[in-house]
């Protein structure tokens, strides 16, 4: 556990209010801001202290924000009232001024408007039939015996989905481009901590200029795919062509927030949805219980079959076991704002220009909200009575679930994640039971999303339907 040197935490009441328990960072904690193995054990330790803590050090000053009602206060109620924060600004060097970092509430909003058909009903249906077609793919090459990389081939499959959703490239090699670049600026995202990180990124420091290269290449291959799109005359049936011809009023999407659009939605296409899918299939072999439930109910619903969009809402328990391990694994493992104004955060006056975190990691596994197996896998506590998958099942309070964030930014391609999760799973989990290869130490990397580190070593096993038992 990295360790936290708490001072002050009482209520002691001053010209300015009365104040949060105050951490001070240890030279550990200061280490963990930018060693991502250990950022998720240091935020627990500081939520220890409250569930209004401030963090502070040389240059920094942080609320971590751990009660449910207070994070979506933050979040939805108080939502004008902050904008996303330093982190955010830092990937926006990359993304551009996408709907993830775009900060006018105005054009943000419009934004999300046009954008929205492209994830209507109606194009689920159709990407279902690609998300499963690239899990089928996998299907065919793995081989019974073979040891992967679980991370990489869940990587492999939603780069399948990414390229041919996005931008119509059936290749992948539009695609392997832009996440390649990609994963150059997520793994050197601790850059971001270092002061005075923005003119560090100008200078010729070798990470700095790896980060600008990975920029320029993927922004450019965007930048040529936009550009075929709108000369060629040809219907790509994706979601680029969807920007495209979204309108409102008469004026829609210039190719520039086209790109910028299409890059945000790639990282979040992308990586989400892999990394729920690895630590997915980690968790099942751990839970045999879990596994054999899962099964029967893929057996049950799809049998030999390939599963469709309308296989979905059939599949309540398999929903479950994606949201239970979206609970203790989430991908979007922290959110960050910053406050335009000042205002109370359960009571404590928040002046403006301050940095608030709230933690999916910490709240979604807190046991006051979900109980005293609030570290246990355990998808049936999202099936209701009547065996339907149920967001409100468990009983946790309003606000201490959102895997996809909350309020009016909260991830717009929420349902095309899970439509992914669950058809991609059903699909290997009817012949496939992929076993953990001893000996290796499986922790978080807690960067942009959370991640397995280094990996998740596992042997690819057929299950006891696919041997014919």
């Amino acid at each position: 556990m990295v360790d936290v040197i708490a001072y002050g935490g009482r209520r002691a009441r001053t010209g300015d209010g009365p104040k949060p328990p105050r951490v001070r960072a240890s030279p550990k904690t200061l280490r963990a801001l930018v060693d991502r193995r250990r950022s998720t054990a240091m935020f627990e330790g500081v939520a220890k202290h409250g569930d209004v803590v401030e963090l502070g050090g040389p240059g920094f000053r942080i609320w971590l924000v751990s009660d449910p009602a207070l994070a979506r206060e933050v979040l939805v109620d108080r939502g004008r009232q902050v904008t996303k924060g330093f982190g955010i600004r830092m990937i926006s060097i990359g993304l551009g001024n996408g709907i993830l970092t775009n900060e006018d509430p105005v054009s943000h909003k419009r934004n999300r408007r046009l954008i929205n058909p492209a994830f209507s009903v109606t194009a689920l249906r159709k990407y279902a039939d690609v998300m499963a077609g690239a899990a089928v793919r996998a299907d065919e090459r793995w081989r019974v015996g073979q040891e992967v990389e679980i991370t990489d081939e869940m990587g492999r499959i939603a780069l399948d989905v990414v390229g041919r959703t996005l931008l119509g490239d059936e290749t992948d090699r539009d695609a392997r481009t832009v996440i390649d670049s990609l994963e150059v600026i997520l793994r050197r995202f601790g850059i971001g901590f270092i002061p005075g990180a923005t003119k560090l990124l100008e200078t010729n420091f070798p990470p700095a200029v790896k980060i600008r290269n990975a920029v320029a290449s993927m922004r450019s291959t965007v930048e040529r795919v936009v550009v075929d799109h709108k000369q060629s005359g040809r219907n790509y049936d994706d979601i680029v062509s969807a920007l495209l011809a979204a309108t409102e009023d008469g004026e829609g999407f210039t190719e520039q927030q086209v790109l910028d659009e299409t890059l945000t939605l790639m990282l979040a296409g992308f990586e989400t949805t892999a990394n729920a899918l690895a630590w997915t299939w980690w968790l099942l072999d751990q839970n045999a219980d879990v596994a054999a439930k899962l099964r029967a109910e893929i057996d049950t619903v799809i049998g030999d079959g390939v599963p469709t969009y309308d296989d979905i809402a059939r599949l309540p328990y398999t929903m479950a076991t994606i949201a239970e391990t979206m609970r203790l694994r989430p991908p979007a493992w922290i959110l960050e704002r910053e406050t335009t104004e000042a205002f109370d955060i359960g009571g404590y006056p928040v002046a403006a220009g301050q940095t608030v975190l709230m933690s999916p990691w910490i709240i979604h596994r807190d046991p006051r909200w979900w109980g005293p197996d609030a570290h246990s896998y355990r998808p049936d506590r999202w099936i209701n009575a009547d065996g339907a998958f149920d967001h409100s099942a468990p009983g946790q309070p309003r606000g201490a679930y959102f895997p996809f964030g909350a309020g009016s930014r909260m991830c717009i391609g929420e349902q095309f994640a899970w439509s992914e999760a669950v058809l991609v799973l059903a699909t290997l989990a009817r012949r496939w039971a992929p076993v953990i290869v001893p000996g290796q130490r499986v922790r978080t990397w807690a960067a942009v999303t959370l991640r397995p580190h280094p990996g998740i070593r596992m042997r690819l096993e057929p299950t006891a339907r696919a041997r014919g038992g």
